[in-house]
This record gives structure tokens, sequence and C-alpha cells, in this order.
């Protein structure tokens, strides 16, 4: 009896790790995992909406998709959403990182300054910065034209390059708090003694960022990176909520995409293969980025 218990108490110590994470896996499993299988399921299907039938069709959705002129032009303005974002954001977020740990004045107060767009509610950004690049009442057009760059109101969001550019900024301005944070706290991990080390030695503070701060944070860049890549990529909020996709179709991407089918066209079977590709690039980018610059860190 007292070995069984014995050996009881030890299995326990061994797996505590396994079982004490269980019940979170199980959530997680039922949260994520089923609607992932499900949402598989039915893009195999199409559904008739006058019939109030589902029929299944193979894999007639995806080689749809694939033929589908629309699918590749989202995509390409979905990579340019994710690129021009990772671009405005990323490297934002860098400076600022750089410049708390350089041990500016008021870093506490910058650092409640860079979190605002979380503290910001989702929806009310959106609308505040579409009041701000207003044709009429925007504050940007009204700026502009009292310092004569402008003649007159421009309608930002009327033309494509000037809304795509807007869109990238508006995410950028979302990501940076996290990217920001996640670099700053690298940085606070690097031994004082190397700064000191490089002053003495007559470096001055771009020299310490690029040959000490910069190579020794690269785990941070890394999943600073691959959360914001993700996360852009498959957003649908901000453009569903700033442009709507327009003018036109020049800023819908693929997330837009998929739920005005889901929604607009009712084709949930097609959505449903759009989402499913859509996670197997996203994970095959993750996957392709940990081993092409993991490997570096």
């Amino acid at each position: 009896m007292k070995k069984a218990v014995n050996r009881m108490i030890s299995f326990i110590d061994n797996k505590f790790c396994y079982i004490s994470t269980l019940p979170a896996f199980i959530v997680i499993l039922l949260v994520v995992g089923f609607p992932t299988i499900f949402n598989i399921y039915i893009s195999f299907f199409v559904r008739n909406i006058l019939q109030r039938a589902i029929y299944f069709n193979g894999i007639e959705n995806y080689t749809n998709l694939f033929q589908d002129p629309l699918f590749w032009r989202y995509l390409a303005h979905t990579a340019i959403y994710t690129g021009g974002s990772i671009g405005i954001g990323f490297t934002l977020s860098l400076c600022l990182a750089l410049a708390l740990n350089s041990g500016i004045k008021f870093r506490s107060a910058f650092i409640v300054a860079i979190l605002l767009p979380w503290m910001t509610p989702f929806v009310a950004g959106c609308i505040m910065w579409r009041w701000v690049v207003h044709d009429v009442y925007g504050i940007l057009n009204i700026a502009l034209v009292q310092i004569k760059i402008l003649e007159k109101n421009f309608f930002w969001l009327g033309n494509p390059v000037t809304a795509m550019l807007l869109l990238l900024w508006v995410d950028a301005w979302y990501r940076i708090p996290l990217s920001t944070l996640i670099l700053f706290a690298g940085t606070q991990r690097i031994p004082v003694e190397l700064y000191d080390a490089a002053r003495v030695d007559g470096a001055g503070r771009w020299y310490c960022a690029k040959h000490i701060t910069i190579p020794l944070i690269k785990p941070e860049i890394l999943i600073a990176l691959v959360i914001h890549s993700m996360f852009s990529f498959r957003e649908f909020g901000i453009p569903f909520l700033f442009t709507g996709g327009g003018p036109g179709d020049s800023t819908e991407t693929l997330a837009l995409y998929i739920y005005k089918n889901a929604n607009l066209f009712l084709r949930q079977g097609y959505a449903a293969a759009l989402s499913v590709v859509m996670f197997i690039m996203i994970t095959a980018f993750v996957i392709g980025y940990f081993k092409a610059i993991g490997r570096k860190v």
C-alpha cells in the first residue's frame, strides 16, 4: 500500500506540469481547436440559401479560390498592408525602445504616452482617426490649409494611395505599444557594464545602440516582428472601420473579403476555404520566419 502511494506521489511530481496545464489545454482545444476543425469541414461544402440545403462539393471551393482574380488582388493588398505596417510600426517601436533605454528624461511619462493606443477603445480609435482626416472637419486638413501646404481641403480617404497610407499608419499606431514594450524589455536584460566599457572607449549612444543593444535583443526583435506580422496580416477591424475597403476596393484585404463572402454574399463554404488558406499562409510564414531569422539569433 505504501509503495503504491509513493508511486502515485512520484507520478504526480513528475507529471505535475502536464496535469496543471491540462484544464487550460482543454479550454484552448474547445475554443480554438473545434472551430478550426469545423471551419475546415465547412470549406468542402456549398450552401444553397433558397433551397435551405448544404451540398458537398469537394475541393471546388479551393480551385475556385485560386482562379479568383479578386483573391490575388486582395492578397497583394494584404501583403502591402502587412509590410507597410511593419515598416512604419516596427521602425518607430525600435526607435522608441532605444530612446527609453538611453535614459531620457520623463521616461515614465513617455511610457504612458506610448501605451495610449492600448488605452483607447478599438472602435473609438478608428473613429478618432477618421475625424482627424475628415475632408471637411478634419484637423489635418485645417492645419495644412492654415500653414499653406494645401490650397483647399483634400479628401484623404477618397484617394487609393493616401487611403492605404493612412490605413498603414492607423494599424502601426495600434501595434507600436506591444512591439515597444517587447523591445524595451529586451534592452533591460543587457548588463550595464557593457555600456560602461563602451563609453570608456569613447563610444557614443548611436555606436552603443548599433553594436550592443540591437545585436543583443535579436530574440525580442524576432518575437515582435512575428507578432506584428501575424496580427497585421489577419487584421479585419481597422480596414472595416476606417475605409471599409474603399475607395472602390483599393484597401480591401483578405480578412475583409472573407467577411463579405460569409455575411454579405452568403458563400460560407468559400469564405471558410479562404480562411483556411489564410491560416496556412500565416503558419507557413511564421515557421519560415523562425527558420530564416531564428538561426541567426
